[in-house]
């Protein structure tokens, strides 16, 4: 049986000490416990889902602007072959 989703709490934290590498930080809450998620691990959920074909493709230009932010994203996503994913 599947797990509840997380909810997003409406909370958003932006740490001040710049020693992180995310500058947003978001709330989420799911039935036993609350934790964050930072904006360049949804960025990199979005990009990985573009490739995948799962969101329709975002102009070059926008992931330029993200990446000039978020650098890590000019990584490639190790996107798995159907056949190499296990069920």
């Amino acid at each position: 049986m599947l797990e509840p989703r997380a909810e997003l709490t409406g909370d958003v934290y932006e740490p001040m000490d710049g020693e992180g590498r995310d500058s947003i930080l978001f709330l989420l809450k799911d039935c036993s416990h609350s934790f964050t998620i930072g904006l360049s691990d949804v960025l990199e959920c979005l990009k990985f889902a573009e490739e995948k074909g799962e969101v329709p493709e975002l102009p070059e230009d926008w992931w330029s602007k993200v990446e000039y932010y978020y650098p890590e994203l000019r990584e490639p996503v190790d996107v798995p072959d159907e056949e190499d994913e296990e069920i």
